[in-house]
């Protein structure tokens, strides 16, 4: 508990992993708000192609090989500050220029050589909704679906014949001289160039130990599954549970890439169709928001701290030494330094992040003057005392933070926002309906979606907030964000029906019992993935987390679950050692 609340203060240090793990719960926000991406996208960085950087940074001889690979190791500061601008640039011109995206959201990250690369999810209006799409029978919108995935993603291979017959005699990369030291505005033959890309960027040729084969049952296997069985059309399958793509591939080694999106940014790129909301959960606890490499566990560095602590040390040192080992346990390479020391962002997002705080609390002033109050008026405090008018009686919490910024003073009129925002609502309640704060988190989704001038008004006649929020469930003005939750209660239905059956069966003589299934929630999909951030640990990946989840009700017996298995143990060893 100490070290967590130390810790807590990290997350406003850019790069760390506290920082990275409050950028995850903003990201799944975002999910939750705008509903399924439509791609995800990796842009690499060919630092050491790229005509545009060699004249920045080499004038004298922007065409030698050795000439621009010293450049940028003594560069480092405007190599990243080129990479950072190109990104912005690209994804002005390309991703919403070009696919039309509303949305997007992207990190910035550093191999281990150095060099930087991005990760991201776009959000494209136009695109189907792959949710309705997948849930209906209707073939001609699945249909759709293929030719939208199709125009976006490609992972077909331009100097290889449809049916992958010649792959294995496909041509070599390109880089005497290299493709890439070749600028956009310069090419002639966009056919042959994007060949030439594919051969040189996307072309996964050679598995390493250091870098991608792992070890599992005995046998060495590409960790991202190359090469890839030939696909003759795209299609949509079940794999695992979650609906996933199979596009159109002739050559096994190609990784997925849109072709404008390759050919104008000239380096190593990839582009995903999303399909599965899990998934992309997944990816929000894994990839796009995990910390770099740590070389030292937290445990390890906190005893540390206390083996060189003496007795007249003040806790203040503790603290301190805590802190700054916690935030700097990982190597930093010098693009990624000078990307914190030139202040430029570690992420970017099309929105901003509003934190909405459903249970009271109001933030304490930092300079109080005489007789002024120690805490600043919340949202919820400005949006009961909202004008008694016509725009605003209807509003719904959720709409009046989305679209209307805080007045200085309460009742006054709220301006309308510049910008977009998601809202984070505050404190965290479990969407189980079995859970401990069921009521909470109902009574917290209909201050969102209800109008209301009292919290007493939203229960409506009903005993619970839970009996109301099923009520609202059933009418016509649901959101679709809340469709979820219709699902859980009919999933919590059909378990009761069950459990009657069960109940039944039994009293008959029949033993027919089942464990009732429970709903994945997004800390259940985090920790399906511990393996991924522990590699030694092969037995975990394939652990099934929701059955072992049936033993604890909820992560809120967690700070008693200790103290309760420890009083357990002491019990059982004191009647081991009465026995005679």
């Amino acid at each position: 508990v100490f070290s967590n609340r130390v810790l807590h203060y990290a997350s406003g240090l850019r790069g760390t992993r506290q920082f990275w793990f409050r950028q995850r719960s903003r990201l799944i926000a975002m999910v939750d708000t705008l509903g399924l991406p439509t791609v995800f996208f990796t842009h690499s960085a060919a630092d050491l192609q790229w005509p545009e950087l060699a004249r920045l940074i080499c004038p004298h001889d922007p065409t030698s090989s050795s000439a621009r690979t010293t450049a940028v190791i003594e560069n480092p500061a405007i190599a990243d500050w080129f990479f950072y601008h190109r990104v912005h640039k690209f994804i002005d011109a390309f991703y919403t220029g070009v696919l039309g995206a509303t949305d997007y959201w992207l990190r910035f990250e550093w191999q281990h050589r150095g060099s930087p690369h991005v990760h991201g999810l776009a959000w494209l209006p136009d695109a189907p909704d792959v949710e309705k799409v997948l849930s209906s029978d209707d073939e001609a919108s699945k249909e759709e679906l293929l030719k939208c995935i199709d125009s976006i993603v490609s992972t077909t291979n331009p100097a290889v014949l449809p049916d992958g017959s010649n792959a294995d005699d496909a041509p070599p990369p390109k880089t005497h001289p290299h493709v890439c030291n070749k600028p956009y505005s310069e090419v002639e033959d966009f056919q042959q160039d994007l060949s030439d890309l594919v051969a040189t960027c996307q072309r996964h040729t050679r598995c390493s130990a250091a870098y991608c084969l792992r070890t599992r049952n005995g046998q060495q296997k590409c960790r991202f599954g190359y090469p890839k069985p030939l696909q003759p059309e795209t299609a949509l399958v079940t794999e695992d549970g979650e609906p996933a793509v199979f596009t159109a591939r002739n050559d096994g080694l190609v990784n997925s890439y849109n072709p404008v999106m390759l050919s104008a940014w000239r380096a190593n790129v990839d582009m995903q169709y999303c399909v599965s909301r899990r998934k992309v959960i997944e990816y929000c606890a894994k990839y796009a928001t995990k910390s770099e490499p740590r070389s030292q566990t937290l445990k390890d560095i906190f005893s540390s701290i206390v083996r060189t602590l003496s007795d007249d040390n003040p806790s203040l040192k503790a603290v301190q030494k805590l802190l700054i080992n916690s935030v700097a346990e990982r190597d930093f390479s010098a693009q990624e330094t000078c990307h914190l020391l030139l202040q430029l962002p570690m992420f970017r997002a099309s929105r901003d992040f509003i934190v909405l705080s459903l249970d009271g609390s109001r933030a304490v002033q930092d300079h109080l003057e005489e007789d002024q109050p120690a805490t600043s008026l919340s949202t919820l405090d400005h949006y009961l005392a909202r004008p008694s008018n016509q725009q605003f009686n209807d509003i719904t919490l959720l709409h009046f933070v989305q679209h209307y910024t805080m007045p200085k003073e309460r009742g006054a009129d709220p301006s309308r926002r510049s910008k977009k925002v998601v809202v984070i609502t505050r404190p965290y309640c479990s969407p189980d309906p079995s859970g401990p704060k069921y009521e909470q988190y109902c009574k917290q989704k209909l201050m969102q979606h209800r109008p209301f001038r009292r919290q007493e008004d939203l229960l409506e006649g009903c005993d619970t907030y839970a009996a109301a929020y099923a009520i609202f469930l059933q009418s016509e003005n649901v959101p679709p964000s809340l469709e979820e939750d219709i699902l859980r209660l009919q999933e919590q239905a059909t378990m009761q029906d069950h459990d009657d059956t069960e109940c039944f069966l039994f009293i008959q003589g029949e033993q027919c019992s089942q464990p009732p299934v429970r709903a994945n929630e997004e800390w259940m999909l985090i920790c399906r993935h511990n393996a991924d951030l522990q590699p030694n640990i092969d037995s975990q990946q394939d652990f099934d987390w929701s059955h072992a989840a049936q033993a604890y009700p909820n992560l809120e017996e967690m700070p008693s679950f200790i103290p309760r298995q420890q009083e357990s143990a002491a019990a059982s060893v004191f009647t081991t050692s009465a026995d005679p």
